[in-house]
């Protein structure tokens, strides 16, 4: 190659050199790339995990029920694509044995009482027409649709339900005193709920469903703080609570509670409840 020759190879590489560090000046500070969303988590339909354990729907429900309970997790409670799992977690393994006593009982504790009550007496009800020699789900049943949507004619008949199936006739007497109760309005709903989380937090073998039924406990007494304090203003002002910061302007609470699984309250018709979990696309159990 000539001097020539290399001279214009130069002067052409030098050339464009200059044009490229030009378009990269003259382009805007560059964006971060948007951050990937949460993948969510597979629930394969009740029919494909059949075929997938060679037909035995039971053997299916089983390894479903195991991998919902193994693999929930409140940390991520605000994450609709956690609250999506689990809610689908648990419907499948209620398609495929809703005799599934380890499904109902986890489901009651992680959806009812973790934002989604809907779905939860969803599997309680598939539960309680199943499992037609246990008191439990009926029991459970009848207490969710009294304090969830205040029904109070269903939380009756799933109360008797439950009483016609205790083998203890004391047990049957207490659930059918239950059921009159709360269709006469005599039924201290939080609180019972309150002591029913309390035992069944001190009945969990497993140390990751204990700090789950710990959140709950405190998201419910941070309820029960909230309708106390509107039972005191009431009393006081003899009228209704119009509005939640008259609690904190009347000095009835120092602060609204926290609830740590990041659902919050609302307050709506007049009185305060557990906000429920939104999952985009997801269909509400009824």
């Amino acid at each position: 190659m000539t001097a020539t020759h290399a001279n214009k190879a130069l002067l052409i590489a030098l050339a464009g050199f200059g044009a490229f560090a030009a378009l990269v000046l003259g382009r805007g500070p560059l964006q971060a790339p948007p951050q990937p969303a949460v993948a969510d988590r597979v629930v394969i339909s009740a029919p494909v995990q059949v075929l997938l354990a060679g037909g035995d729907r039971f053997l299916a429900a089983d390894f479903e029920a195991i991998r919902a309970a193994a693999t929930a997790d409140d940390s991520t409670a605000d994450n609709e694509a956690s609250a999506s799992f689990r809610i689908r977690a648990h419907r499948v393994v209620a398609q495929l044995n809703p005799c599934h006593e380890d499904n109902y009982y986890i489901a009651n504790a992680m959806l009812s009482w973790g934002g989604a009550p809907s779905e939860g007496l969803d599997v309680l009800r598939r539960a309680t027409d199943c499992r037609m020699w246990d008191e439990y789900p009926a029991f459970y049943l009848g207490f969710n649709e009294w304090f969830f949507n205040r029904d109070a004619a269903a939380a009756r008949n799933a109360m008797e339900l439950a009483s016609d199936r205790a083998a203890d006739p004391q047990q049957a007497a207490t659930l059918r005193r239950m059921g009159v109760m709360i269709e006469a309005g005599e039924f201290a709903d939080q609180r019972v709920a309150l002591a029913f989380l309390r035992q069944e937090r001190a009945q969990a073998g497993d140390d990751k469903l204990r700090e789950m039924l710990d959140r709950r406990i405190i998201r419910l007494e941070g309820l029960i703080a909230l309708r106390d304090a509107q039972a005191r203003y009431e009393t006081q002002a003899g009228q209704p609570l119009a509005h939640p910061q008259m609690l904190l302007d009347e000095g009835l609470l120092d602060a609204f509670p926290n609830d740590p699984l990041r659902l919050g309250y609302e307050f709506t018709d007049g009185q305060f409840r557990l906000r429920e979990v939104k999952v985009p696309g997801m269909k509400r159990g009824r």
